[in-house]
């Protein structure tokens, strides 16, 4: 400790971060101060000053003060005391921080839990890790969220947003809203989370009925305050200025939050954080003046205020196939092909060469009911377990009985309102019914794509000869790559789908060569390996070829590595042929699923297969992106026909008691 002008020693402000740090997480005083190194009698004086202060706001609000605090009056002063007595820290360093206070920058559910008596919710968990990854891209990027209405959706951007803000203090945020009034009340209730220095102790109602649990810690304290100490700072319910641990801080040019309506002009501001809640409406998403000044002003403005590197993002349940959504997910972007490569070794390669397409928004849909995870009344209870683990994403919020009533009552609202479809009939590669079998709307039994005992990587048991195992290859220079393993069986006519991946790759994770020890790796090799000892070997691995896989082609190794397995690699070339009448995606593929021909392990607990069936039932002919699974499994009917089948691995006579 050092001196002050009075005489008495001046205690740290780290020391002081301390104790309150202890004194939240329940410890007593005396703990407390000995955790902060200072004496029992001062750490008693602090503890005193601060309950007295906080009795008297509590008299204050029962004197009943209708004066919000910061407007002045009896409650305002009363608050005033409290912040005086509880002595904020400034900002606590990373290596200081307690425990807890460092595993809430890294897990969202449990700061959630923490510091804003949020219940658990794997879907708005799920959502805010993917929102971190792409606002950590290099590139602009930008996302569509459709989820139902009564989601939680703006308590998802709020606490994404706070969370943000938390582990990054020189972050700029813009909250987006229909009106400025409403995007200003959002960004209010960011800042009295930051800037709130008691748990928060919500309405036990709300508790009673599971929709709020009692927080245990305060941001403010644990990791140093976020309402600046130095007078005149900027810190107003529609923009405000956190405070930062350099002494240099902010710019002052843009604030760290600020709120616009998209009819407000914001034309200078930009920001790493773009997040725009409640923009569509009723009135803007069909054919109207509304609806074109909502595009214009999307398109000019909104867009235009992401930064490199940031992260423009727009949430809202589906209103029509005219709605916002629908527009800024009908944007594509273009890649150039290399000008390094002449086509020499591939022969199929169109006559014209096209810019790569990819679409320019990223998409996340939340449905309010998966049929496909339904497996009777029990799973559907308030008491049954969220998505994914169960059918329904938010089982209290959006409860079966009310779902139940809207889907029988108005199937058209259930569909795209609660469903997030765009009820663009007949325009889809499939019907999900197809895959998850039922009655479909035509009033047909379909016998459904899904082995519900079947796991991915497995092979279904009894299967005879003749068979033709065979993968595909959808490649991306930069996004995700899809790889697929199918068994065909020509006398049934199934084709069962062991196993799949959609990831980002290098053409050498695909398939590499040591030049050192000469030994492969990558996915070809693993799989293959694996194929051959299942006693069901790949015969060939059908791959497009029409950007940055030509590699395949050019390289010796993978001649060799053909001929040490005995397998071939056949290039795939999609130019026109994808919308060909008799041999395109359309002509090949629906009667499969509509028949049961396609055959698929479960779909419960099961990523792989849900996003293939998503995608299939997402697919359209001017769709750009999320499309990587549907062209794997095109690629492998078309060549099916053509190739011969497999020829299993002789079986060695051995002894039984070996």
């Amino acid at each position: 400790m050092s001196a002050g002008r009075s005489g008495r020693r001046q205690v740290p402000p780290q020391d002081v971060a301390r104790f309150w740090q202890a004194r939240a997480s329940g410890m007593t005083i005396k703990e407390a101060a000995k955790i902060a190194g200072v004496h029992y009698n001062t750490a008693q004086g602090w503890d005193a000053r601060k309950r007295k202060a906080k009795a008297e706001l509590e008299i204050a609000k029962l004197d009943g003060a209708k004066i919000r605090k910061g407007e002045g009056g009896v409650q305002n002063d009363a608050w005033q005391k409290v912040m005086d007595v509880s002595d904020l820290p400034p900002v606590i360093p990373h290596d200081r921080l307690s425990e807890d206070a460092k595993r809430g920058l890294v897990d969202f559910d449990f700061f959630r839990r923490r510091y804003l008596g949020r219940v658990p919710s794997p879907w708005q968990v799920d959502a805010a890790y993917k929102i971190e990854q792409w606002l950590l891209s290099d590139e602009k990027e930008f996302l569509v969220l459709n989820c139902p209405p009564g989601a939680g959706k703006s308590t998802l951007f709020h606490d994404v947003a706070v969370w943000q803000i938390v582990k990054n203090r020189k972050i700029r945020v813009m909250i987006g809203s229909v009106s400025q009034a409403l995007a200003k009340m959002y960004s209010r209730r960011i800042r009295e989370t930051l800037e709130r220095q008691f748990p928060l102790d919500p309405d036990p109602v709300l508790i009673d009925k599971g929709l709020a649990i009692k927080a245990e810690g305060c941001l403010a304290i644990d990791y140093g305050r976020f309402k600046p100490s130095t007078a005149g700072s900027l810190w107003r319910a529609e923009e405000f200025i956190v405070e930062q641990e350099d002494l240099g801080g902010l710019d002052n040019k843009e604030p760290t939050v600020s709120a616009y309506g998209i009819e407000s002009e914001f034309i200078g501001h930009r920001a790493d954080l773009c997040l725009f809640d409640d923009v569509a409406s009723p009135e803007n998403a069909k054919e109207s003046a509304a609806r074109d000044k909502l595009i214009e002003r999307w398109d000019s403005m909104a867009e235009a205020r992401v930064d490199p590197g940031g992260l423009l993002a727009v949430i809202g349940q589906r209103l029509g196939p005219l709605d916002l959504y629908a527009h800024c997910l009908s944007k594509v972007t273009y890649e150039d092909f290399e000008d390094d490569y002449d086509g020499s070794d591939v022969t199929d390669l169109s006559e014209v060469k096209e810019p790569l397409k990819k679409q320019k928004y990223h998409h996340l849909i939340y449905r309010a009911y998966y049929e496909d995870l339904d497996t009777g009344i029990q799973s559907k209870r308030n008491t049954s377990p969220a998505w994914p683990k169960g059918p329904l994403l938010d089982p209290y919020r959006l409860s079966w009985k009310d779902l139940s009533y809207i889907k029988h009552s108005n199937p058209a609202k259930f569909a795209v309102v609660y469903q997030q479809e765009d009820q663009a009939e007949g325009n889809y590669l499939i019907e999900r019914v197809w895959a998850t079998g039922g009655i479909g709307p035509d009033g047909v039994l379909y016998p459904g794509c899904i082995d519900n005992e079947r796991r991915p990587g497995y092979i279904p048991a009894g299967l005879q000869p003749p068979l033709i195992s065979i993968a595909s290859v959808d490649p991306s220079p930069t996004m995700f790559w899809a790889i697929q393993w199918w068994i065909f069986q020509p006398e049934t006519n199934l084709r069962f789908l062991i196993d799949v991946e959609r990831v980002k790759l290098t053409a050498e994770q695909l398939l590499g060569y040591d030049t050192t020890s000469r030994v492969y790796s990558g996915i070809m090799e693993d799989w293959q390996n694996r194929a051959f000892e299942m006693g069901y070997p790949i015969s060939h691995w059908v791959v497009e070829v029409n950007a940055a896989q030509r590699f395949l082609l050019a390289h010796d190794f993978v001649r060799k590595w053909q001929a040490l397995h005995g397998v071939m690699v056949v290039p795939h070339t999609t130019s026109r042929n994808k919308l060909d009448e008799n041999l395109g995606v359309e002509a090949l593929l629906p009667q499969l699923w509509r028949t049961g021909q396609v055959r698929l392990p479960t779909m419960r607990e099961n990523w792989k297969t849900l996003a293939f069936v998503e995608e299939m039932s997402s697919w359209t002919r001017d769709k750009k992106n999320g499309t990587d699974l549907v062209m794997a499994h095109w690629f492998a009917e078309l060549h099916m026909p053509n190739l011969g089948p497999v020829k299993t691995p002789p079986r060695m006579w051995r002894p039984s008691w070996i």
